[in-house]
């Protein structure tokens, strides 16, 4: 039975992914990188340092890596300020959920980005347990992440079920041995992983669709 849902937060409890992509477009421009569609796939789920890191040597970029993050977290912020919102449905289910499943946020995002997202949006007043970037040892793809987050919820990889929609964070949700979930929209569907269940909107999850989730077959 699951006791525990823990949500990924960018492209699944906010709308950011487009908007990083917007700021990420403008600032690569500057370099005269244009970013292969393909490419996102790779880019998404991961550290902000890693985003850069990999991006800076996949397009041969010679700016310092802390110069590019720092511009590129500029551009992010300015994106966001005046565009970031919960994502569609989001507000919708989550009360009804608190009411039935522990809660927690785990996300790659750095505690200060975190932070002035949540000072915005108020995120943590649905999540009693977040871990971002750097609260652990390993960041996704690897387990540990959803492992420490389950050891914080007191409940064990099959009472929990995670909802993701990038690469990394399926990964590593799979890994931990969680219940996976994953809600299209950042990634084609031809590229999402194999996972237990895929959904389209946020509104498909309910208290029926998590006692349904473990005797459902692998999608």
């Amino acid at each position: 039975m699951i006791q525990a849902v823990i949500f990924d937060m960018d492209g699944v409890v906010i709308d950011s992914e487009p908007l990083y992509q917007e700021a990420e477009e403008r600032l690569f421009r500057e370099y005269g990188v244009t970013i292969p569609a393909e490419d996102w796939n790779i880019l998404r789920g991961g550290t902000e340092e890693h985003f850069y890191q990999v991006a800076q040597e996949r397009y041969g970029i010679a700016e310092p890596l802390d110069a590019l993050q720092v511009k590129g977290r500029q551009y992010v912020m300015s994106v966001f300020s005046k565009k970031l919102d919960f994502h569609h449905g989001f507000q919708e289910i989550i009360s009804t959920l608190q009411e039935h499943f522990r809660l927690g946020l785990v996300t790659s995002t750095a505690r200060d980005l975190f932070q002035w997202i949540d000072d915005k949006l108020g995120i943590s007043r649905y999540f009693p347990e977040v871990i971002t970037a750097g609260m652990t040892a390993n960041s996704k793809p690897h387990p540990e992440p959803y492992l420490e987050m389950m050891r914080r919820l007191e409940v064990s990889p099959t009472q929990t079920a995670v909802v993701e929609d990038s690469i990394t964070g399926i990964q590593s949700a799979l890994a931990a041995g969680a219940w996976t979930i994953a809600l299209t929209g950042s990634i084609s569907l031809e590229d999402l992983p194999s996972t237990h269940r895929v959904i389209h909107s946020l509104k498909e999850l309910s208290p029926e669709f998590f006692e349904n989730l473990t005797s459902a077959p692998q999608s």
